[in-house]
């Protein structure tokens, strides 16, 4: 068998937050707000709904280079928008900043589908969004930066606690 060629720490699921976002609400603003708000440092997120507009972002080449956005694909789909699946991992930054990274399927009137980071900002709900945040415990999502990237990337560490 050979070794996995990861970074991980085990811990368990602590609380658990379900939220409903009300319309003209930013999904990943109010994603952080809701983590701040309940004093959440690290854990994960899923939520569904509908948006009036999604900008998503990925890789568009194989390499980031100094900068990652040089090399970004960026995609902005008008509303109405379906979140049809939305997952994500958090963490907390030395500073106490809130560090989310969160992909989003997004679905446009015409059934055209993006999948990307959802852009804080570019998000802001229609009708509704239905969302869980699962709190870590005995682990944190340590924004750490990876070397051969260039880039800060949420690494598993073993907490304190």
């Amino acid at each position: 068998m050979s070794e996995v060629k990861a970074y991980a720490a085990t811990g368990r699921i602590g609380r658990v937050l379900a939220a409903r976002l009300l319309p003209g609400q930013d999904v990943v603003e109010g994603i952080i707000e809701l983590i701040k708000s309940n004093g959440i440092t690290s854990g994960t997120i899923t939520a569904i709904g509908s948006l009036r507009s999604a900008k998503v972002v990925w890789a568009g080449s194989m390499e980031f280079g100094d900068n990652p956005m040089d090399v970004a694909v960026f995609h902005e789909m008008q509303g109405p928008v379906e979140l049809g699946v939305c997952n994500g991992v958090f963490g907390t930054d030395e500073a106490g900043q809130v560090v989310v990274h969160v992909h989003g399927m997004i679905m446009d009137k015409g059934g055209n589908m993006r999948c990307g980071n959802l852009l804080p900002g570019s998000a802001p709900v229609l009708a509704t969004v239905e969302l869980t945040i699962q709190e870590f415990e005995g682990l944190e999502l340590k924004p750490t930066a990876d070397p051969q990237w260039k880039h800060k990337f949420l690494h598993p560490v073993k907490s304190a606690d």
